[in-house]
């Protein structure tokens, strides 16, 4: 007896991928390690990852914890390196794909939820962010779970609510816009409204109720006792108003066009920009024919998505006043996007969605609708603030996957061919992605000058942890030299109304490393170090 056989595809084929994403991932957890750590939030979670180890090099507590937490563990156990937390992101990548493997099953057949988990994994942003020290796809791999185990919790067992929700609060504490997938997860309750109110027992909700409340107060109480204040709740308002963001902020971009004219340049594209290593951008790169099939498809499905139910013969009770009042709450959707507040949108555009279902959809398309949401919050949201980051739109990079495969399957209409496809779509993404892999697997030049700076400064100076240092890349050197660097920005001084020079003798720096800001000199202090390299200049001046 062959045990392999005994198995259903879908296991085998969730075996399969399991093995797949542990290669691939350790992969890119390898072309990482050549490429470094250039992003500035990076060397943040490795800061705090730090702290939580018990080594405090400085710290950042106001961002969210949950990355640098899990990176202390291997950090306690010696393993501190940057590598560590690309290996974490790694471990989490390949969950990330097997949970939205999991999903596609909900809606399609194990080979077409296969194939297109695959393509995800491989799409160029995904590519460039997935082990790169960044919070954003660990945080979807924590969303993505949450959500699956939502629709477990309401179709197969309740007590599947219970990870659900703690793991929504984990993606919310990995990165904080995240917790919009709650949103999503709430929505799949409400359109299964008579489904969930069979399971609700006043037992049941006692205990989910008390089970939240755990969670929250030990949540809060940690923060409190530690910072004095909860965060994330602070942030929350920032992010709700464009004036409490500056524009010395480096995504500082008023386009909220932006993510639907660079979409084509996230999905593929065969190299990076020569300007990659220092924007960390994908924006400017060049995307290939495959980019456009792939909208396409997309945009097909939605369009089916959303002319359907409205063209549809079946006999509805005041259709036409039901269709009306839609439009009414989308013109007020459009209108309270720009004139009151992105919050009111996404409400609005969840109201829209859940009158829709509930009025004019057959009923048997579900996840359509939580997809089109899922794209809906996420592109409101992003879209909405002032800061613009390449990085910021991946979580609709999930739905963009689900409605291609509905595109192929609605054009196609025959399983096989559909597989057909899709196995052509990847095995054309397949050479892309090793060109585009290929094209960043090299030591960020930037990244390359501040490690020779740092090394220099150490041999300088032999008591250098001694001294207060200060530079425009504080958090970077912090790491190099592990030893806390104050962080001095020129240009946000200046905005300010502040000056360098008032800055160093207030924090009593003895040490400055300019690595961005380009200074020619500074009143006091003498250059020790230059590079003589003149695009990545870098300067260490020390107090006369």
């Amino acid at each position: 007896m062959n045990i392999i056989e005994d198995y259903p595809l879908k296991t085998k084929l969730l075996g399969i991928l399991s093995l797949i994403m542990i290669i691939y991932s350790s992969i890119l957890v390898y072309c990482q390690s050549i490429i470094g750590v250039s992003y500035w939030d990076i060397f943040v979670y490795l800061q705090n990852a730090m702290l939580f180890s018990h080594i405090n090099i400085g710290s950042q507590l106001g961002v969210p914890p949950i990355l640098s937490l899990i990176t202390s563990i291997p950090f306690q156990l010696g393993f501190i390196s940057e590598n560590t937390l690309f290996a974490v992101c790694g471990i989490l990548f390949v969950f990330l794909i097997i949970g939205l493997y999991l999903l596609l099953n909900e809606k399609y057949s194990p080979e077409l939820s296969f194939l297109g988990s695959i393509i995800f994994s491989m799409l160029s942003l995904v590519v460039t962010w997935a082990v790169t020290g960044s919070n954003d796809l660990p945080a979807l791999c924590f969303s993505v779970w949450a959500f699956y185990f939502t629709i477990k919790g309401l179709n197969d067992n309740f007590n599947y609510y219970y990870p659900a929700f703690l793991l929504f609060i984990v993606a919310f504490l990995c990165r904080y816009t995240e917790g919009f997938i709650f949103i999503v997860m709430l929505y799949y309750l409400l359109i299964n409204y008579d489904k969930l109110k069979a399971q609700l027992t006043r037992k049941r909700v006692l205990s989910m109720i008390i089970y939240a409340l755990i969670i929250l107060v030990v949540i809060s109480s940690v923060y409190i006792s530690y910072q004095g204040n909860i965060p994330f709740i602070s942030q929350f308002f920032e992010v709700s108003s464009n004036s409490q963001v500056s524009n010395v902020n480096v995504g500082y971009d008023l386009n909220q066009w932006y993510y639907f004219q660079h979409l084509p340049e996230y999905l593929t594209s065969m190299t990076v920009d020569n300007s990659y290593f220092y924007t960390l951008s994908t924006s400017n790169n060049n995307p290939t024919i495959l980019s456009y099939v792939i909208l396409l498809l997309v945009l097909i499905s939605l369009f089916n998505f959303v002319i359907d139910p409205l063209i549809s013969s079946s006999n509805v009770e005041r259709r036409y006043l039901k269709i009306t009042l839609i439009i009414i709450f989308s013109v007020l959707a459009i209108i309270s996007y720009g004139h009151i507040s992105y919050i009111i949108t996404e409400l609005l555009f969840t109201l829209i969605l859940y009158l829709y279902y509930r009025w004019l959809s057959n009923k048997d398309n579900q996840l359509d609708f939580v997809m089109f949401l899922w794209i809906g919050i996420f592109i409101i949201l992003h879209s909405y603030h002032p800061v613009k980051v390449d990085r910021y739109i991946v979580p609709i990079f999930i739905p963009l996957v689900y409605f291609m495969i509905e595109s192929i399957q609605q054009i196609i209409k025959n399983k096989k061919k559909t597989i057909i496809i899709l196995t052509i779509l990847l095995l054309l993404l397949i050479p892309v992605n090793i060109s585009y892999i290929s094209s960043i697997t090299k030591e960020n030049p930037h990244t390359h000058e501040e490690k020779v700076a740092s090394q220099f400064l150490k041999e300088y100076d032999a008591d250098y942890t001694k001294h207060n240092i200060s530079s425009d890349r504080g958090v970077a050197f912090s790491w190099y030299l592990k030893k806390y660097v104050y962080p001095t920005i020129p240009r946000v001084l200046t905005a300010n109304n502040d000056s360098l020079e008032n800055k160093l003798n207030e924090i009593n720096a003895k040490y400055y490393i300019d690595s961005t800001s380009n200074t020619t000199n500074i009143n006091g202090y003498h250059a020790i170090y230059d590079n003589n390299n003149e695009e990545f200049k870098l300067k260490i001046y020390e107090r006369d």
